[in-house]
């Protein structure tokens, strides 16, 4: 990179509107890699996420985000947005300026980043932003990789503030509902934030029973006249030791599968001796209160043409193929080890 020399005064560069094409944001890549006018190493990732915005319509065209180009003609600010246009395969429009002197990068960036949370405060969401946002990241990854990839991992899968908002406009829209539960739970069982609203949003989603979801809450948020083989009271032994796991980056996937899995056992009327989630197993399903209920009727009162469904215990579940069954211990502070 070839320094700027000082000059006594420097006039503001001119800011244009252009369309950049894909084969002209490579050319200006491939200038910026050639000089080395940009030493900010390529985080494609980073351009992976921007260009989904661009595919899905969330990418907004007016954004006032300036594409700095050196006198050489590569990008001193922009890289990633370039990169996303070739991803994308999609034109877009950038405000462009041009012949701007490399000292200026020392001053670029130097804002704070908005969070997800503020993103959803300007789409009408007034308290618990933090507390939604993690929560919709947690129910994205619930829907869309829990076939997908074991639930250690979801902590790789980084979502846009654009997808949290659209996911929270189209998808989760009702989540603030839940949040006097959410409250309830967190401080009544220990658990995180997030992992308390999305089980709480997700047994009354999926779990096909307003008044088994009412009762399930309430023996699991006070404990009160719980029996010691309910599991709702070996979740809360749990979650109230103190070596239970309380910070670390996939501390809330861990608390939600053990309070689906809670819900799962005390619902089918299955035993748990313990509280555990195996990062060997999947992240469970919900299971229906309705066919649990038509399940155990037809175990306890078979006929001759209808089904006979086993019990199991807790332990007899299956993990994913392939895996070690051995327990999961995560560092107090860190989350998952490696």
């Amino acid at each position: 990179m070839i320094e700027d020399a000082a000059p006594a005064t420097v006039a503001l560069p001119d800011l244009v509107r252009e369309v950049v094409t894909p084969a002209a944001a490579a050319e200006i890549l491939e200038k910026t890699r050639l000089h080395g006018c940009n030493p900010r190493k390529l985080d494609s990732s980073h351009a992976r996420r921007l260009a989904r915005d661009m595919c899905n319509g969330r990418w907004d065209d007016y954004n006032p985000d300036v594409l700095s180009l050196c006198g050489h003609g590569a990008a001193i600010q922009g890289q990633h947005r370039l990169e996303a246009v070739i991803i994308s395969k999609t034109p877009r429009s950038f405000l462009v300026a041009r012949d701007v002197l490399h000292g200026a990068a020392t001053t670029m960036d130097c804002g704070k980043a908005r969070s997800a949370a503020t993103a959803l405060s300007l789409v009408g969401v007034d308290g618990h932003r933090k507390d939604i946002s993690s929560t919709i990241r947690l129910l994205q990854n619930y829907d869309v990789e829990r076939k997908n990839v074991a639930w250690p991992a979801w902590r790789s899968v980084v979502y846009t503030n654009a997808e949290i908002v659209r996911f929270f406009q189209f998808k989760y829209s009702d989540l603030p509902v839940f949040l006097p539960l959410m409250t309830a739970v967190k401080n009544g069982v220990y658990s995180a934030p997030a992992a308390s609203l999305a089980c709480a949003y997700l047994v009354h989603r999926d779990g096909g029973s307003t008044s088994h979801a009412d009762d399930f809450f309430q023996g699991l948020i006070s404990g009160a006249h719980l029996d010691t083989a309910d599991p709702r009271w070996i979740t809360r032994r749990y979650f109230h030791s103190p070596a239970r796991p309380r910070r670390g980056n996939i501390t809330s996937a861990l608390h939600l599968g053990l309070l689906l899995k809670t819900w799962n056992f005390w619902v089918t009327g299955e035993t748990w001796e313990i509280a555990n989630f195996r990062a060997t197993q999947r992240m469970p399903d919900i299971v229906n209160a309705s066919c649990a209920v038509q399940a155990q009727q037809a175990f306890r009162n078979p006929s001759e043409d209808g089904p006979v469904v086993p019990r199991r215990r807790a332990a007899d579940r299956v993990s994913v193929p392939g895996q070690t069954m051995g327990m999961m211990h995560l560092p107090l502070e860190e989350g998952f080890p490696g």
